[in-house]
């Protein structure tokens, strides 16, 4: 720090130098102290009862001894603030020369050089772009921006090309649905009441002419029974004392029967052509309907391929643009990038330099001696001389 350069000088005293100084001063502390501690204000003498001459056991100070004891707490103070003052300048030099080992390419450019960018050898392409006001290009169409939960609910590539189209408003078409052909019921329920009511007069007539005059009919069974009876006008039932005999008797001609039977066939044949001409139309009706509705679903479905490969066509245009964004960044990135590591490596090595020339500076640098604490350094520095 800079108030540490308040001990130093262009000439002085160097960190071993001031040590010694400093140990001498402590040494010296310690006799004054000592010298100190021994004061006394009288003397001591002593003598053997049986005679003899005295001996001095304790000499008290004089008076000119005593006048000094000022100057000697003068020389520990003076002594105790020359050895803080130098312990102090040593340990300021010490710190000096931690902070130019210790100081990083940030403080050497902010400090050293005055402000000085340092090089952004560790930022991130994305980081680089959005300094510049620029986004990453979406090579992947994942965008990113525009409810990405959607593609949960969606294949990966419909998610893609719908997210796209939510993006730059374009609209996807919606997803064909084939509509169910027509059922009987649906082709009966849009008929007139007029035709919906002769179709079924006409499936119940023709259906109850059909059954009395069928092969198993109560007509036909009847016919049957009518020519045998006029084959064989009389007949028997059971046995012996008990045989019966019958006589039968027509109470309608053959003739007459034949021409009801064939009147009601040819009644039961037109009924049924113009039923079959009703069924056969809706028949057809349905069958168009069915038709009618495949071609509107392979119409749809053709249009929906189309309108959805034009927009996979812009989608793959817009990606493929996004694709030559990136590689245009990148390269620019690639080439500030280099600089960047250039003038990082530059800047560490005038850091290098640097340090060394400012350890050496400051190691070159001389402890001051303060002009108050001047008499007591000479005093010391002159013991054992």
């Amino acid at each position: 720090m800079k108030a540490d350069y308040i001990y130093f000088g262009d000439s002085g005293l160097t960190s071993t130098s001031a040590n010694h100084v400093a140990n001498m001063a402590k040494e010296s502390v310690r006799n004054v102290t000592d010298e100190l501690g021994g004061v006394s204000f009288y003397g001591t003498t002593v003598s053997l009862l049986s005679g003899g001459e005295p001996k001095t056991a304790k000499v008290g100070k004089t008076t000119e001894e005593l006048d000094k004891t000022y100057e000697n707490l003068s020389h520990i103070g003076e002594a105790h603030a020359l050895i803080a003052w130098l312990r102090e300048a040593i340990k300021a030099r010490e710190r000096l020369l931690k902070e130019v080992k210790d100081m990083t390419l940030e403080d050497y450019c902010r400090d050293v050089l005055g402000g000085v960018e340092v090089p952004k050898v560790n930022m991130k392409l994305e980081d680089w772009l959005k300094e510049r006001g620029l986004t990453m290009p979406d090579i992947n169409g994942e965008f990113p921006d525009v409810e990405p939960a959607v593609r949960r609910a969606m294949g990966y590539a419909i998610s893609k090309l719908y997210l796209f189209c939510k993006k730059f408003g374009l609209t996807m078409p919606d997803d064909v649905e084939k509509e169910d052909a027509m059922t009987e019921d649906e082709y009966m329920a849009g008929l007139s009441v007029k035709d919906r009511n002769r179709m079924l007069l006409l499936e119940a007539k023709a259906a109850a002419i059909g059954k009395y005059i069928h092969e198993d009919g109560t007509f036909s069974e009847e016919r049957k029974k009518l020519r045998g009876v006029l084959a064989h006008p009389v007949g028997t039932s059971g046995e012996g004392a008990n045989t019966l005999m019958h006589e039968f008797k027509p109470t309608v001609s053959l003739e007459y029967v034949d021409g009801m039977f064939y009147r009601l066939a040819a009644e039961h044949r037109a009924l049924q052509a113009e039923l079959n001409g009703m069924l056969a139309e809706r028949q057809r009706t349905i069958e168009a309907d069915k038709q009618a509705k495949a071609a509107a679903y392979q119409k749809a479905c053709d249009d929906h391929a189309r309108e959805t490969s034009a927009l996979q066509d812009k989608l793959n245009a817009y990606l493929e643009g996004e694709r030559k964004k990136l590689s245009e960044y990148r390269s620019e990135y690639d080439q500030w990038m280099t600089e960047q590591k250039n003038r990082h490596l530059q800047l560490s090595t005038d850091l290098a330099v640097w340090r060394l020339a400012e350890a050496n500076r400051i190691a070159g640098l001389g402890i001051i001696i303060p002009n108050e604490l001047r008499p007591v350094y000479e005093r010391i520095n002159g013991l054992g001389k």
